[in-house]
């Protein structure tokens, strides 16, 4: 169930209250901090543009137009038609000759002019065009965009809203491989500027955030596509949005990227901390609250940028005006997040120890005299006094490791699963190794752990992707196989010849059958 994340006040009366999820995800899988319903399937509406630019930009297209960064830039905007984003677009459009009213959506005035914009507590830059037109929609950027791709692999910019069509299937696939979903798990619907959105559980759009800025498992060449696109958004963080917004804040730092949805989606990620964070208000009342909202999330995972975090708490105005102009309430944000508590853990420093000098960061030196003082006084007598005929006196290289669950019941091996016992002198007498939570936290703490599926998907820093179900064939060292259905054994065509690990290779990527898509 969803929580409570921002109040409003009239005088000192809660008067609406506004409920919402929040996933932080690690790029390994891991949930390191939630709130409220994070497998509830969402949609990413405008925070997938990240993702959607990155087909056009593998296929080499801005630079065969000579696009700038700053176009790129334009690619990933939910931008409000101020003056500067129209003359960019008015640049790609002659550049790659592609013609705006091609565009699907209907002409409309600017975001900068409406009143959202004047909540800004900065609006001196801002400048709206004047009129309607297609250019002043947010998404034009990202329709140019898709429309570069489609008349790449057709020929003709038409169709590209079109789920079946190449660029759409390229898009969805992306999406999957990000945020480690199959296809036939991702939930399709008509976005407001006509294009299909992508729904799937908050916890996956966090992960594919995560993966977007650590992306440790993808091949070269999609990792340097996607590093450039946020280099774009960086250099340009005005396009995004506008100036004075929260994501303009946000994306001036290249250890962070936001990109907003409508109807309450805010994602972003931190790139130092390898983490994605995806936020959906349940009412859908967001862009004046994005500011606080991530400001707050900033703080509990203690990120060190004060000057940024007081940035994006004073974005919008906090105060609640009458229609006579006179103050009468304000809004806050009220939430706590559920926080792993060992993100927070900093792991032991290496100490460097040579086995002749001993800790080489220690001030004391080696003195080889105090070695020999006590060899002189070594008795052998005294070994053999304490030595009884049939024990072993040599001396163990290695602790020796002793399960100490093989004789536990069910239920205590419930409790003693992540503990184990050491002989760590070879003596018989066993250490206890187990950590410092008692049974009941460490019970508590996994099954929080297995409820948010943070062991659900666990990428392998070897594979170059994840195979996708769309792929249809799936090429694994040049022998090609193509995707079988989830029939009895007995239905399936003879497989005897195809080797065996291209077999685990397609049972690991969830191969469905051909009813199960779209």
């Amino acid at each position: 169930m969803s929580e409570i994340l921002v109040k409003e006040y009239r005088g000192n009366i809660v008067e609406n209250a506004h409920r919402g999820s929040i996933a932080v995800v690690s790029s390994t899988g891991d949930t390191i901090a939630y709130l409220g319903d994070i497998e509830k399937q969402t949609f990413m509406r405008s925070a997938s543009k990240p993702i959607q630019v990155l087909p056009t930009l593998l296929a080499g297209l801005h630079r065969r137009f000579n696009l700038t960064d700053e176009d790129v830039a334009m690619f990933n905007s939910s931008h409000w038609g101020s003056n500067h984003h129209i003359f960019v677009l008015e640049e790609i459009s002659r550049k790659t000759g592609l013609n705006p009213d091609d565009m699907i959506m209907k002409p409309c005035a600017s975001t900068s002019a409406s009143a959202l914009a004047a909540k800004l507590t900065d609006r001196s830059k801002l400048h709206p065009r004047q009129g309607q037109s297609k250019l002043q929609h947010c998404c034009s950027g990202k329709h140019f965009s898709l429309m570069l791709l489609q008349r790449e692999l057709t020929g003709k910019p038409d169709g590209y809203q079109l789920k079946d069509s190449p660029v759409q299937q390229q898009i969805i696939n992306f999406i999957s491989m990000l945020s480690q979903t199959p296809t036939f798990k991702i939930g399709l619907g008509i976005d407001g500027c006509g294009v299909p959105v992508f729904a799937l559980p908050l916890r996956s759009i966090a992960m594919s955030y995560a993966k977007l800025m650590d992306p440790f498992s993808l091949s070269n060449e999609l990792r340097e596509t996607i590093d450039y696109n946020f280099s774009c958004i960086h250099k340009y963080p005005e396009k995004i949005n506008d100036y004075g917004t929260p994501s303009y804040y946000i994306n001036q730092n290249p250890d962070l990227i936001m990109k907003d949805g409508s109807r309450g989606v805010i994602c972003m990620a931190i790139k130092s901390m390898k983490l994605g964070i995806a936020v959906k208000l349940e009412d859908g009342w967001t862009d004046e609250y994005q500011g606080m909202i991530i400001a707050n999330i900033l703080e509990q995972l203690k990120y060190e940028n004060t000057e940024l975090i007081e940035k994006l708490k004073n974005c919008y105005t906090t105060k609640l005006f009458n229609d006579c102009g006179i103050e009468v309430g304000h809004s806050e944000v009220d939430f706590k997040l559920d926080i792993d508590p060992t993100f927070f853990e900093k792991p032991e420093e290496y100490v460097d120890f040579d086995p002749e000098f001993g800790d080489t960061e220690s001030d004391e030196k080696y003195d080889p005299d105090l070695d020999s003082a006590f060899a002189d006084e070594y008795d052998p007598d005294l070994d053999s006094a304490f030595a009884d005929d049939n024990t072993d006196t040599s001396i163990h290289a290695e602790p020796i490791i002793t399960d100490a669950l093989d004789d536990d019941t069910d239920d205590e091996q419930e409790e003693n699963d992540s503990s184990f016992e050491i002989d760590l002198f070879g003596d018989g007498n066993l250490v206890d190794a187990a950590p410092e939570r008692t049974p009941e936290e460490e019970r508590e703490f996994r099954n929080k752990k297995s409820i948010l599926g943070m062991t659900v998907v666990k990428p392998s820093a070897n594979k170059t992707f994840i195979s996708n179900p769309r792929v249809d064939p799936i090429s694994v060292n040049s022998h090609t196989v193509e995707a079988q259905p989830d029939t009895p054994e007995s239905d399936q065509k003879d497989n005897s010849a195809i080797p065996e690990f291209i077999k685990k290779e397609i049972k690991s990527a969830n191969i469905i059958s051909q009813k199960k898509r779209d």
